[in-house]
């Protein structure tokens, strides 16, 4: 090297360390640890070298694998935050913690207790990925073994922290896994164990694994009418259909095109109480009775209930108005929009009218 550059080179390093000492003691705006980027740059710079060109943002091969669905209705921060958190073990795909924020929080959009502050309707959990809150303190919560104290409703922690756990779930180690809790879903054993133990119900972790697919570009979903989970609603003897009132409720659900919400509550209902579908969709009218709004039955997110545990639904119906009333209490994803039945319980979501007095009616409204 020339003596004379190399002198100048050592000036403008000392000149340029010395600064940023001073600067860094004077004001927090220049922190000392940013120095050595700072001053390697100005260093080429002096010397006439091109410098390396900027690293990749983190988070910039979050698009990856995106289909055009998750392009549209993932915010780009949150793509970001999902993409960058999956790393965290080979097992886990950045799609499905899309699909927990998704189903969780709409990625941080809702406004349900808990999300943004506060907790849920259950008292138990919190932020976009709704965490169970430990020793109930909601605003900080420690990310997951780390021993970091974090806001659980900021996603740049909640998400990694996220990840962490589905890995130490049973993602990090699949080979340890040596049953599937929910065989009636698709996916691997370790996904199914690690989505159980984030929220135990099998219905949750085949919303998580089905939206996860919709995310994905890479690989054609499975034909909806093939997915196993349909099939063993479809098979559930505490499941039963009517053509009596014109809708056709059996081919309906053998579809595999319902609303995952109602796919989901079909199969939790089941666990509960013995029903027979009244209607889902074909045979029922495109719009709301009596108005122009289009009823959710015709876009496959409602649900009709004409007999719980043998006693037809009318006003003395007991377990009629045992189920609607447990309706109440979900929170989260199964949570409905409306809830039509001959019972006038007086606040939302509920209704009743001449309409609803034979069956209990679910909807949900619109989500992307």
């Amino acid at each position: 090297m020339n003596r004379t550059i190399g002198t100048k080179a050592g000036a403008v390093l000392v000149a340029l360390l010395t600064l940023a000492v001073l600067s860094s003691r004077a004001s927090p705006g220049f922190p000392l640890a940013d120095v050595p980027m700072a001053v390697g740059k100005t260093i080429a710079k002096a010397l006439g070298a091109k410098p390396k060109p900027p690293a990749t943002p983190k988070g910039s091969g979050g698009q990856r694998g995106a289909s055009s669905f998750a392009l549209a209705d993932i915010p780009r921060r949150y793509l970001s935050f999902y993409s960058d958190a999956a790393a965290a073990c080979r097992g886990l795909s950045w799609q499905v913690l899309a699909a927990i924020g998704k189903i969780e929080s709409d990625h941080g959009r809702s406004s349900a207790p808990g999300v943004r502050s506060g907790v849920n309707r259950f008292g138990c959990c919190a932020g976009p990925m709704q965490f169970n809150i430990r020793n109930g303190r909601p605003s900080t919560w420690d990310t997951w073994g780390t021993g970091v104290v974090a806001q659980v409703y900021d996603p740049a922690h909640a998400v990694p922290a996220a990840a962490r756990k589905l890995c130490a779930d049973g993602l990090a180690q699949p080979d340890r896994i040596r049953q599937d809790p929910c065989p009636d879903v698709v996916g691997s054993a370790a996904l199914h164990v690690a989505l159980k133990r984030y929220n135990n119900a099998c219905w949750y972790v085949h919303e998580v694994v089905t939206l996860a697919g919709r995310y994905t570009s890479s690989s054609p979903p499975l034909p909806l009418s093939r997915d196993p989970f349909v099939r063993a609603l479809v098979a559930n003897k505490r499941i039963t259909t009517t053509t009596s009132h014109g809708c056709n409720p059996k081919a309906d659900l053998a579809s595999g095109k319902l609303d995952l919400r109602v796919q989901s509550l079909l199969a939790v209902l089941a666990e509960r109480h013995t029903i027979r579908l009244s209607c889902l969709r074909s045979g029922h009218s495109r719009f709301v009775k009596g108005t122009t709004r289009v009823s959710n039955h015709s876009v496959w997110r409602a649900v009709d209930i004409d007999v719980v545990d043998g006693q037809p639904v009318s006003k003395a119906s007991r377990a009629a108005r045992t189920l609607v009333m447990w309706l109440d209490g979900l929170q989260g994803p199964l949570r409905p929009s409306e809830i039509g039945s001959p019972f006038e319980i007086g606040r939302r979501p509920y209704f009743s009218d001449e309409g609803h007095q034979g069956h209990v009616h679910v909807g949900y409204r619109f989500e992307a």
